[in-house]
């Protein structure tokens, strides 16, 4: 018999099954009790966390042999189809290939059918935010005047790309992603059924990697397995994951907490060369980092830090996660993190605020020079085009001011374009020399067509005095 995977074999197949999703399980499962189930939902969440797992638990309900239940038997010939992906009445439709209006129109087509084998016929549109606009105002007619019999689950990973028309003819359930703890038991619970040895810390090191993605986490534990030889232990799973040994993690820390500098950037460079993954030692080290500065001020004292040391941290937190953002899409990440490094050298030169406000603190003439011209530099005025306009009209007078608040000014890389009508352009040129002292780049001008625009408004106007005057109507419309 061929293998099957642990992502597979151990999907849920019943509401009590399903993992970190409590809220969802319980509504679901009252709606049906009470029968107060809708004919359309909303399944939205991250990848990996049941969305479409859930929709098959659903239809199961609707269609088991033993009744519409909360509960369905599993066993039956319509649960077992349903759990295989081969029963008639159940439609699962990838929006991302059949995302048009005549894959939509087919549905409607569909929809006015009666079930073939079970009670409900049930649709469950996968990535459903990948549909055309077109599709949507199609799917929307059935949704707004639904066939009996009839229920309609759109799954996405985008709930704000479906159309508000949609979303409010549809109950909307967001399945967030479980905990680490809920992973780790799920996780847990698989490897003692199939009989397999574990560690406890490597299955908290699969949950953490899994990024809350239940799927991820069971797919990632049968790499394990594998890599293991046939158990899972921290070893091994360090190794498959490409996370760094505490012992390294631990080891930074103390040199944080000793300001060593320069055997921190000789153990970045090795590290490097050994073929470690230097964004994953970063994620570990932020995240000690911030379990330090919480015992620190709730405890008084974490593993390397204390109390008298949460302003330094304060800083390294900083600096890191700053870092880590930098160095994801920087072509050599070992060059963020040396420079971070770098810059611990700087925190015995951090004040407190207090000090600044007493004017205790000492600054270097070259300080000094700095800040004044960082200060110039932000002092310095922003060039608007209105005032520009006012002043070379205040300064230009008579027709020129008149045209030039009218005008529409047009500004390139290289110029300012002033756009006005063709009859002034003469006019404003012989005092293109005053406008341009207003403006940081040369001006020139540009004539520009109104005549016709004019005449037409004009003409429009007149036509409306006859009508309203006559109580007529337009027949015809003649351009001149």
């Amino acid at each position: 018999m061929a293998y099957e995977a642990f992502a597979r074999k151990y999907r849920p197949k019943t509401f009590d099954e399903i993992v970190g999703q409590e809220p969802i399980v319980r509504t679901l499962k009252n709606a049906i009790e009470l029968d107060r189930f809708s004919h359309a939902y909303i399944f939205s969440g991250s990848r990996g966390l049941g969305k479409t797992t859930t929709a098959r638990i659903l239809t199961k309900c609707l269609n088991c042999g033993k009744g519409i239940t909360s509960e369905p038997c599993g066993v039956c010939e319509n649960c077992q189809e349903i759990d295989k992906g081969s029963f008639p009445d159940m439609y699962e439709i990838d929006a991302a290939s059949n995302r048009g209006i005549d894959d939509i129109r087919a549905l409607r087509e569909n929809v006015t059918y009666a079930p073939i084998k079970g009670r409900y016929k049930v649709y469950i549109i996968d990535e459903a935010h990948m549909l055309t606009r077109e599709a949507f105002n199609a799917l929307l007619k059935t949704l707004e005047e639904p066939p009996p019999n009839n229920v309609f689950i759109l799954a996405t990973t985008e709930l704000h790309k479906i159309p508000d028309t949609i979303k409010s003819r549809c109950q909307t359930f967001i399945f967030k992603p479980p905990t680490v703890k809920q992973i780790k038991e799920y996780l847990r619970r698989i490897l003692e059924k199939e009989g397999i040895e574990y560690e406890e810390k490597a299955l908290e090191l699969i949950a953490e990697a899994s990024a809350g993605g239940l799927r991820d986490a069971a797919s990632l534990l049968d790499q394990a397995v594998t890599y293991g030889g046939g158990k899972v232990d921290t070893k091994s799973t360090e190794e498959l994951l490409g996370v760094i040994p505490q012992k390294i993690v631990d080891r930074f820390l103390q040199l944080l907490k000793e300001k060593d500098i320069k055997t921190l950037i000789k153990g970045l460079e090795k590290l490097d060369a050994d073929g470690y993954d230097l964004n994953v030692l970063w994620k570990q080290v932020t995240d000690e980092i911030h379990s330090e500065l919480i015992n620190a001020s709730l405890e008084g004292k974490g593993k390397f830090f204390s109390e008298e040391d949460i302003e330094d941290l304060i800083y390294i937190q900083n600096i890191f996660t700053k870092a880590f953002s930098e160095a994801k899409n920087f072509p050599n990440p070992k060059h963020i993190y040396e420079l971070a490094v770098l810059k611990l050298k700087y925190i015995k030169n951090l004040v407190s605020i207090k000090e600044l406000l007493q004017g205790n603190i000492e600054v270097s003439p070259q300080e000094t020079h700095t800040k004044t011209d960082k200060r110039q530099e932000e002092e310095k005025p922003v060039f608007n085009i209105q005032n520009a306009i006012l002043k070379a009209g205040k300064e230009a007078g008579g027709i020129v001011s008149a045209a030039l608040k009218k005008a529409n000014i047009k500004e390139t890389d290289n110029e300012f374009v002033i756009l006005v009508d063709k009859s002034l352009v003469d006019i404003i040129e012989q005092k293109l020399d005053i406008i341009s002292k207003h403006f940081p780049k040369p001006v020139r001008v540009e004539g520009i067509e109104h005549k016709k625009e004019k005449k037409q408004k004009k003409r429009d106007e007149a036509v409306d005095k006859v009508l309203e005057l006559f109580k007529g109507k337009i027949i015809t419309y003649k351009e001149e």
